[in-house]
């Protein structure tokens, strides 16, 4: 993993003749200029509404009518949608040519980039068709930040937020501070503790079957928001990654109230640090009965029911919870009720 712009322009530098980079219309626009060189360059449309199959079969279509081969790389310059679906691409493609990450966003950089999870949503539901697979380099360039919008600022703080509560409460309080005073700046130090935190589960867990279900805290219930919120939405209307993970995130914590012994209090602290988030959206927080279909077809379950990582204090995570019905159903009341 590299940390800046030079040492991003150097490896291209070293390797052009290899490169074809992946991007869409903003990373296009606002970051392509910034590698200060030609590369053979297409273009996929923008938004989780085409993180989808048709999207990779027009890639592999581009990479053809291009020319790669098995010696060339896959330079994915954008956020966590374009990541994930140029990454699983590239795996597929010839069986596998190599990728470069290069995150655009805050959430892509300590997020989607880092651990090795590629691929796209299906019949709505998200990342059900993909691979684990490392990218063969990855850059973090906060230079990029730059022209991010405020939205998109949220979502990387929600998922920073999300480390912390599973796994260092100093991070949350820091990360929690600034979100509150809604600061549109973050350090290279703050970006590589919470990578470093994903890194810790990823590590003794790379295909998520223990530690590293706790980065799901806050992705069961924001999942299904996420994809509901697909199914019904009109193009690229549909609620972001990281506003659904918010949601999922206070509902996550009333469960946990329920059965691993987070404490009321702690309860209300994460409900208060994320409210801004609730009141910024627009649509109507479905019920139990719209999600239900989600839930159960989520990637995460096995046969004995809807598992969730749970709270039992802020910093500390727990695994393999399966939770009733009954439950859920309250947590997603006491969401709808808050907003």
């Amino acid at each position: 993993m590299n940390g800046n712009l030079q040492s991003l322009r150097a490896f291209i530098s070293e390797n052009k003749t290899d490169i074809i980079v992946l991007a869409d219309k903003h990373t296009m626009h606002d970051c392509y200029p910034l590698l200060e060189v030609e590369l053979p360059h297409f273009i996929v449309p923008y938004g989780e509404g085409y993180k989808n199959l048709n999207s990779c079969e027009y890639i592999w279509k581009k990479l053809t009518d291009m020319g790669a081969t098995r010696n060339t790389m896959l330079l994915c310059l954008g956020g966590g949608v374009l990541c994930d679906m140029g990454s699983f691409a590239a795996s597929c493609f010839q069986r596998g040519i190599k990728t470069a990450l290069v995150p655009t966003s805050l959430l892509a950089m300590v997020d989607a980039s880092v651990g090795g999870k590629t691929g796209v949503n299906f019949l709505n539901f998200k990342n059900y068709i993909g691979l684990f697979r490392e990218p063969d380099h990855l850059f973090i360039c906060r230079e990029f930040l730059g022209s991010l919008p405020a939205k998109e600022w949220v979502n990387g703080y929600v998922e920073m937020l999300k480390h912390g509560l599973i796994a260092d409460r100093a991070h949350y309080d820091e990360v929690k501070m600034q979100f509150l005073k809604q600061t549109n700046e973050v350090s290279a130090e703050q970006i590589n503790h919470s990578i470093g935190i994903k890194l810790q589960h990823v590590k003794q867990d790379f295909e998520d079957l223990g530690i590293r279900k706790r980065l799901n805290f806050g992705h069961t219930v924001g999942h299904a928001i996420e994809s509901h919120s697909l199914a019904v939405s009109e193009e690229n209307k549909s609620l972001s990654h990281g506003v659904s993970v918010a949601l999922g995130i206070i509902a996550e914590s009333y469960i946990s109230t329920k059965i691993s012994g987070l404490s009321e209090e702690s309860l209300q602290e994460i409900a208060i640090v994320l409210l801004s988030v609730l009141k910024a959206v627009e649509q109507d927080i479905p019920n139990f009965e719209a999600l239900e279909p989600y839930l159960i077809k989520d990637k995460k379950n096995g046969d004995d029911g809807i598992n969730f990582s749970l709270l039992s204090h802020i910093g500390s995570c727990t695994h393999d919870h399966i939770v009733p019905s009954p439950i859920i159903r309250e947590s997603i009341e006491y969401l709808r009720n808050l907003k």
